[in-house]
């Protein structure tokens, strides 16, 4: 990145981290500088601004709009690489955008996810192009008065329930968990390439319903899928594609730069691939937009306040937490609630914050109204934001108890969560002669 790009950059990040003079926290910028608003800007260049209720939410200001205002001339590749933080992305030289054009890294900007910052509430904000709090999925765990449980939202299982998919019975629906329609009912023609094993699950339901699902197995196969969409006649207008390798291991291993550089290296090469094998006058016209849903903290062991180890909290629970490790929402028995708060603040490890639901709905944390009608209850009376490398859990009785501890965690509002990176280019940029599959 250059100088003068690099400079634009801190100076964009530090407006967006700006804390809110009520909540003392940064905000999502739903305004025109985060994800939710990434997907409005590329139905927008493509033509369709859906009229009907609620509207979307406006697109990515002037200065990040991927298109400048126009329309797109051909194809559109939004590529979300999962767990992709702005801080690794923007270090100098652009080692986080291993291999990208140099016109592609001077562009590049950071601008926020949603909250929380999390796969289960980032990837239906941009399939939706609406916030969480109207969209309705605000947790990757969140409690569901319609079932009258807390569920996992990525295996659609009530937390402690060890098969996936519980809750789809052959009524459902997204619009049981959904507040608004996804971008595909509401006329925007696309094809979604993901993983394979994600096919027909509930949860891709969620996002892609009403759109073709083309999915992948290996990062070979990726760049084949990629060039089969686009090497079609009529190739189709978006195309919402996933990686997510950077996340497992950053889950695994810890947030590495070098974790970020090597999954950016190796989406170029897909993309440079994929780029190669289709007419070059199609590679021409395709706009590539990249982003991500969220970034990384570390995560320990020790770190963790395990909820249900803790008689003077759990007893005054109305339900189990819903959110996150990072983000924790609870909801308090009647009459309970200052001796919850009060019992919080005594375990919580210093760094701590402990917020009001309704203030932090009310300051714009989940984004503007008109609100999912559900989303007070599936929000609960508190939110707990606790510092890295701290986290909340919560272990059902009788659940099994974890193999593994996540060396990284993800779902606060610290920088390296909040903010990703926005880039785009022409994908011809891409072709590069030692690209093969």
């Amino acid at each position: 990145m250059s100088e003068t790009g690099s400079s634009e950059a801190a100076r964009a990040a530090r407006a967006l981290l700006r804390p809110d003079p009520v909540l003392g926290i940064p905000l999502p910028a739903y305004g025109g500088r985060s994800l939710p608003n990434v997907s409005a800007s590329v139905v927008r260049a493509l033509g369709h601004e859906p009229s009907d209720e609620p509207r979307l939410l406006p697109p990515l200001v002037a200065s990040l709009d991927p298109f400048h205002g126009r329309r797109a001339e051909g194809p559109v590749l939004l590529l979300l690489v999962d767990g992709l933080g702005w801080k690794p992305a923007g270090e100098p030289r652009g080692v986080g955008f291993g291999g990208f054009p140099s016109a592609w890294v001077r562009g590049a900007r950071p601008i926020t996810t949603v909250f929380p910052t999390t796969t289960a509430v980032a990837l239906p904000s941009l399939s939706t192009a609406q916030s969480p709090g109207r969209h309705g999925v605000v947790g990757h765990r969140m409690y569901l008065p319609a079932y009258g449980a807390v569920a996992e939202m990525l295996r659609m299982s009530p937390v402690g329930v060890t098969s996936a998919e519980a809750l789809i019975g052959p009524e459902w629906t997204p619009a049981v968990i959904s507040g608004v329609p996804n971008l595909f009912h509401r006329g925007v023609e696309a094809v979604a390439v993901s993983r394979d094993r994600y096919e027909e699950s509930g949860f891709t339901r969620l996002l892609y319903d009403g759109a073709e699902y083309v999915g992948y197995s290996t990062a070979a196969d990726f760049a084949h899928r990629l060039a089969e969409v686009l090497g079609r006649p009529a190739p189709p207008p978006l195309l919402l594609a996933y990686w997510d390798e950077l996340d497992t291991v950053s889950h695994l291993r810890g947030p590495r730069p070098e974790f970020a550089a090597f999954e950016t290296a190796q989406v170029e090469r897909i993309l440079s691939a994929a780029a190669r094998r289709i007419p070059r006058a199609t590679a021409r016209r395709t706009t590539v937009v990249l982003t991500s849903d969220h970034g990384h903290v570390p995560s320990e062991r020790g770190a963790e306040i395990a909820i249900d180890r803790e008689p003077p909290i759990r007893s005054r629970l109305q339900h189990p937490p819903g959110g996150d490790r990072r983000a924790g929402f609870f909801a308090a028995r009647p009459g309970t609630l200052p001796a919850l708060e009060e019992a919080l603040a005594r375990r919580l490890p210093p760094g701590h914050r402990i917020l009001r639901m309704r203030t932090a709905v009310e300051r714009g944390l989940f984004g503007p109204p008109p609100f999912h009608p559900e989303l007070e209850a599936r929000l609960g009376d508190l939110l707990v934001l606790v510092a890295s490398p701290a986290g909340i859990t919560y272990r059902v009785p009788g659940a099994p108890a974890r193999l593994r501890v996540s060396a990284s965690a993800h779902g606060g509002l610290e920088p390296s969560e909040l903010l990703v990176p926005l880039l785009s280019g022409r994908l011809v940029d891409l072709v590069r002669p030692q690209a093969h599959l």
